[in-house]
């Protein structure tokens, strides 16, 4: 994510930099002629639906070409803001005064889970910190 002017209110720049190398562009290619091979058994037939979509042709780039139009993501991103990496322990964006993240972006790694929760209690623990609370230790 990059900040595209000095203005707080500016929405910023999100490059997501899917199939930028070489790893990602193999696994979608191979990802894509699995679901297609899946899709194309009898026994699904019925519940298949017409037409379906798929690639031009059966070569990397046809397929490559066919995931970059229709292919997208639902996961929840995370770790664009890692703590130990752009924000302490406290949430605040290291070398810039005044600034915390406070949402999944925190996270140095993705959970197994959907992230709401984790971002509920992310954002309870930052009201803490900000507050000047502290929780009890049992």
């Amino acid at each position: 994510m990059f900040l595209r002017s000095p203005n707080p209110a500016a929405k910023p720049r999100i490059l997501h930099n899917y199939l930028t190398t070489e790893e990602d562009r193999q696994t979608v290619v191979r990802a894509v002629r699995a679901s297609l091979e899946v899709a194309a058994q009898p026994a699904l037939a019925a519940h298949r639906g017409e037409p379906i979509s798929a690639p031009e042709g059966d070569d990397d780039a046809s397929i490559l070409r066919f995931a970059r139009h229709v292919l997208s993501s639902i996961f929840h991103p995370v770790g664009t803001c890692a703590i130990g990496s752009v924000v302490d322990s406290h949430l605040r964006v290291q070398g810039v005064e005044g600034l915390r993240v406070v949402d999944a972006s925190v996270m140095p790694t993705t959970v197994r889970g959907n992230t709401n929760a984790p971002t509920i209690m992310i954002a309870e623990r930052a009201a803490d910190l900000i507050a000047g609370r502290t929780p009890e230790r049992a």
